[in-house]
């Protein structure tokens, strides 16, 4: 891979509609929930301006693993829709070897997941002081919160450019990647946690979508319940058997670099006549 590459790719990705018009969303629903999270953690304080800061970094993480969606789904709609127009063949001929086209199209995804994250982090956090109306945010916890909502919508971003290489079919992928992340997901882990089996129960957590939701919802937990937080935030996140943020967010790489490496077998028998 070359840094031409990344470069053309980030070219190609900023000519086009489809990374802002993802990201109206993100900024959208990132105002809504934090002045939510600001009113409601405004009513939590002693006085006026004294507002509890915990809720907004809940708030905020919230946000974040709403933006893991487009972030995922820009990934898809990109790379698929290369397949679907016949660009990717030009793509594939003027690079250096296939390997290296799926390397750039992973990190400029990467790269605009990581985008959605600042997008839902700073509009989030004005939109949350301002509805707080005073009471300020941690920084330290807010840094950290900021750090990890970065990698895990990156990973998502680079997650959903493995998905479109795989299911080359604009549609399918873009339909399998919603169903999955908004839905199926969501019933395979009630399947698992209301098994009798502890071991069974605790996979839960290994689950791509909740662990990345468990990473995002660890720092705003433990300032709300301190000791408790990792509890809280699996009861959140709809797991059993908690993980700490760092394991979880290692869950998730391995399941994005399960994912690129599929889609680099794939990719690089796929037919492109």
């Amino acid at each position: 891979m070359s840094a031409a590459l990344v470069r053309a790719e980030l070219r190609k990705i900023a000519s086009t509609r489809l990374w802002w018009g993802l990201a109206l969303p993100v900024a959208a629903l990132a105002v809504l929930l934090n002045v939510f999270g600001g009113l409601v953690g405004a009513g939590f304080g002693a006085a006026p301006g004294e507002g509890t800061p915990a809720l907004v970094l809940a708030s905020i993480a919230y946000g974040l693993s709403l933006a893991t969606v487009f972030a995922a789904l820009h990934g898809v709609i990109a790379t698929a829709g290369e397949f679907r127009h016949r660009t990717i063949t030009t793509v594939y001929l003027t690079a250096p070897a296939r390997g290296a086209v799926l390397a750039a199209k992973v990190l400029s995804g990467a790269a605009v997941g990581a985008g959605y994250a600042l997008v839902a982090l700073l509009l989030g956090l004005v939109a949350g002081l301002v509805a707080q109306a005073g009471g300020g945010v941690p920084p330290g916890p807010l840094l950290g919160l900021a750090l990890i909502g970065i990698a895990v919508c990156a990973l998502w971003g680079a997650l959903g450019v493995a998905v479109g290489t795989v299911f080359a079919n604009q549609v399918t992928a873009l339909v399998l990647t919603l169903v999955y992340m908004l839905v199926a997901e969501t019933l395979l882990g009630l399947v698992l946690i209301t098994r009798d089996s502890p071991a069974v129960a605790g996979l839960s957590a290994y689950l791509p979508v909740n662990a990345g939701d468990v990473a995002l919802y660890d720092v705003p937990a433990r300032e709300l319940a301190g000791p408790a937080g990792a509890e809280v935030a699996a009861a959140v996140a709809g797991v059993v058997g908690p993980l700490p943020w760092a394991t979880s967010l290692l869950v998730l790489a391995a399941w994005t670099a399960a994912g690129v490496a599929a889609a680099w077998a794939v990719g690089a028998r796929r037919d492109i006549t």
